[in-house]
């Protein structure tokens, strides 16, 4: 399974909390189980993770399950990247880990969740923080490509706005993609 290990700061602002938790290995057996029984794949294995929570809801994780949502577009990424969405940074901070990233541009609506996380990653100078949600942000520069992750979970009702996304953005990335796109396609149209 893959990790991600990161090292945040735990805390609260407004409605966001970040902070740790931990999966038991009888709480991953009883996970892993349920996902095989249901067909998925989004397996956890036990150890201590950093959660991202609004209300009480966890919003974002680094479980294994978590990293592999995003892997296939860590490994491709290259170039300048824009991200919509800071969550944890999880994505950022591997990207930071690639000597052919030259520069992210992340795009996060919430001055909470910039405070809670942001501090861990501005240190790179490659890294630029925009306060402002991702519908409204116009890019002043191209990007090699864009990944977009907004949304708290998958329904499919999620797939038009990734839609949107895609196109507008299309005329400033060289491709783009978005947290688990084709099962919220899946989802929207019902196959």
């Amino acid at each position: 399974m893959r990790k991600v290990e990161l090292n945040l700061p735990t805390g609260v602002s407004g409605d966001w909390e970040l902070k740790k938790f931990t999966i038991t290995p009888e709480g991953e057996k009883m996970h892993n189980l349920g996902e095989m029984i249901n067909g998925r794949n989004r397996f956890i294995e036990a150890g201590e993770y950093y959660g991202l929570y609004c209300d009480g809801k966890i919003i974002m994780s680094n479980t294994p399950a978590e990293v592999n949502d995003h892997y296939k577009f860590i490994q491709k990424a290259q170039g300048k990247v824009l991200i919509g969405g800071l969550g944890l940074g999880m994505v950022l901070k591997c990207l930071l880990d690639k000597n052919d990233v030259t520069k992210v541009v992340v795009v996060e609506q919430s001055p909470d969740v910039i405070k809670l996380v942001a501090s861990s990653y501005t240190n790179d100078p490659r890294v630029e923080i925009v306060n402002e949600s991702i519908f409204e942000y116009k890019p002043n520069e191209k990007f090699d490509c864009a990944w977009f992750d907004i949304w708290d979970d998958i329904s499919g009702e999620e797939y038009p706005e990734m839609k949107r996304l895609h196109r507008r953005f299309g005329r400033y990335v060289g491709w783009s993609d978005s947290w688990c796109r084709n099962q919220s396609r899946r989802m929207y149209y019902g196959s």
